[in-house]
Order: structure tokens, then sequence, then C-alpha cells
């Protein structure tokens, strides 16, 4: 029988068995947390890498002007110049503009059926005021919109700035998400038709943002016009209204009725190409 001398080692022998296991299970945590912490810093470390290749390589200096550009930093449709014949139809967007959004799903069909018939000619030109601005009063550097523009600007320089366009518009996200560089610098690019070579030159000048200095161009441009929202369209510097005040459509969404109201602001504004 084990006297109260023996109980009393072995008692202290199991409390510091416990303690030491204790000591190495706290050791064992400690180590796991540590290589989870650096397991997260590689992960995040890697995402950053990955967005700061694909986002571009920062501006160049070989700033680029697209090939169907305008004296205006406006971008004609399928490169069709205005001639004195016909109507010349300008067009203000934003991409992350809703509105926009809306209108090129209504009348963008019709827009396009009456260029493709040359009835009429097209000229885009983009702003970018929905990147909103820092809190200093400075403009977002880099935004979605302005990101969006430079890539359409990139897709004039393989010939698929309407294609590219109109991509754009089908896959805008809700206001205020944005759009990724994956998908204007990617999965647009594919959607719009543009491969091969063409691809790697689309992508080469959207990550230089060789049309930065274009796009500003035309922001500038936007702002010293006056030019109050987006969508605007204009015809011999009339706007076009697609309703009245109390909503009721002045302009359907057919060929033959667009074509009379751009028709009637071109001859109101004396027939000239609006500049």
């Amino acid at each position: 029988m084990a006297n109260n001398s023996t109980l009393s080692k072995r008692a202290a022998l199991r409390q510091q068995q416990e303690q030491d296991e204790r000591s190495k299970r706290n050791k064992r945590l400690v180590f796991a947390g540590v290589g989870l912490a650096v397991a997260v810093l590689i992960v995040v470390l890697a995402i950053v890498i990955v967005q700061a290749v694909t986002a571009g390589r920062g501006v160049t200096a070989d700033q680029q002007t697209p090939p169907n550009a305008t004296a205006q930093y406006g971008i004609l449709l399928d490169g069709t110049e205005p001639s004195a014949d016909k109507p010349h139809l300008v067009v203000w967007e934003d991409f992350q503009c809703p509105a926009c959004a809306a209108r090129e799903a209504a009348y963008g069909p019709v827009v396009g059926q009456l260029l493709d018939d040359g009835k009429i000619t097209v000229e885009i030109r983009t702003a970018y005021f929905l990147d909103g601005s820092k809190l200093d009063g400075t403009r977002v550097e880099d935004g979605d919109s302005k990101r969006a523009a430079i890539a359409a600007a990139a897709a004039d320089s393989v010939g698929k700035y309407r294609a590219y366009h109109d991509t754009v518009y089908r896959n805008q996200p809700t206001e205020g998400v944005g759009y990724t560089n994956e998908q204007l610098r990617d999965a647009f690019a594919t959607e719009a038709g543009i491969t091969g070579d063409d691809l790697t030159t689309f992508q080469k000048l959207f990550d230089e943002r060789a049309f930065d200095t274009f796009v500003r161009n035309a922001d500038k441009q936007f702002q010293d016009d006056g030019i109050r929202s987006t969508p605007t369209y204009l015809v011999s510097g009339q706007q076009l209204q697609f309703a009245d005040e109390a909503g009721n459509a002045l302009i359907q969404p057919t060929a033959d009725d667009f074509l009379r109201a751009v028709t009637e602001a071109w001859e109101k504004g004396g027939k000239k190409i609006e500049s």
C-alpha cells in the first residue's frame, strides 16, 4: 500500500506531465497560427501581384490615337466619315451609366441598322464622371469607366470598336460594382471576337493604357461642352428628346421613327456636322 509521500510524488508527476503536454499543445497551436498567417500573406501577395500585372505596367509615354478618332475625341462607328448628305449622330456616354445601357438596349440596334443602311453616320464620345472623386476633390484614377473607355479605344485599333462597345453594355454590372480588368482585358475581348495577334495587340495597348491621354481629352471635351448628363444624343447641335415631361415616348425604337427624329434635328440645326 502506497504511503502519502508516494501518492504526493505521483500527483506531482502527473501535474508536471499535464503541464508539459499543455505547453507542447500551445506551441503547436502557435506554430499552426503562424503558418496560417504566412499562407494567407502569400495568397494576398499573389493576388496583389496578379492584379498589378493585369492592371497594366503603368501609362506608356507612347500615347496613341484610335484610328477612327474625330477631332472632338469621339470614335466613328465602323470608321464611317460624316458627309453633308446625311445626319451625323453624336452620342455621349459613360460606360458605367445605367441609363446609357438601357438606351443602348432599346435604340442601339436601330442606330446600327440605320448606320448599316447608309442613312446616318455615328460617333461615340465617352466621359468617365461616374468614376467619382476622392475626398480631396481629385478624380479617381484608373476607374472603371475610364478603363472601359481605354479598352474600347484599344478595340478600335484592331477593328472591333463597335463589337466591343456593345459587349461592354451587354455585360454592365450593377451601378457601383464596376468592371474588372479580367473582364475588360480578356472576357469582353473574346466575346467581341478579338482573337490571335489582334488579341495580343489589344491586351498590350490596354495594359499600357496607350489611350489614356485620348480618353482624358474626351472627358475634358465633355466638361467643356457643358454636357449635363449621359446618355446625350446630338444631331447638328440639337439634342434628341426621347420623352416628354410626363414620360411619354417621343421617339419610338424603330428605324423609321428614329430616322424621322434625327432628320428633323439635322434640318433644324442647319444640316451641319455637330462639333
